[in-house]
């Protein structure tokens, strides 16, 4: 058998640098309080989902009715609040950007 002359390229995803968990912290910090309220709502309902699968586990059945749909129904409450700057900088944006010119955070 032969090889075919040239290898396939392949190409890598530039990869942006991860936030240390002090700058996390100071974004959400940052976060005015509404949205500050929805991240609580969105961890909120990780737990809720936590609760009732351990209601599977416990045989407690009705904690599973209970809390899985309440969990899955705050964690996909599709809020979105725009509030023209930035999360992580506070510098102004466009109305329709998704990412800081000035930072490169994506915006919530």
């Amino acid at each position: 058998m032969t090889e075919p002359a040239t290898s396939p390229t392949v190409l890598k995803a530039r990869k942006a640098p991860r936030m240390t968990y002090k700058q996390e912290i100071q974004t959400i910090k940052n976060l005015p309080r509404v949205q500050r309220l929805i991240v609580i709502m969105k961890i909120a309902g990780v737990f809720l989902v936590a609760i009732g699968l351990e209601g599977i586990v416990t045989g407690q059945y009705l904690y599973t009715l209970f809390f899985v749909p309440l969990g899955v129904f705050v964690s996909m409450l599709p809020i979105r609040i725009r509030t023209g700057v930035c999360i992580a900088c506070r510098s102004p944006l466009d109305s329709r950007q998704a990412i800081c010119p000035r930072c490169g955070a994506p915006q919530m």
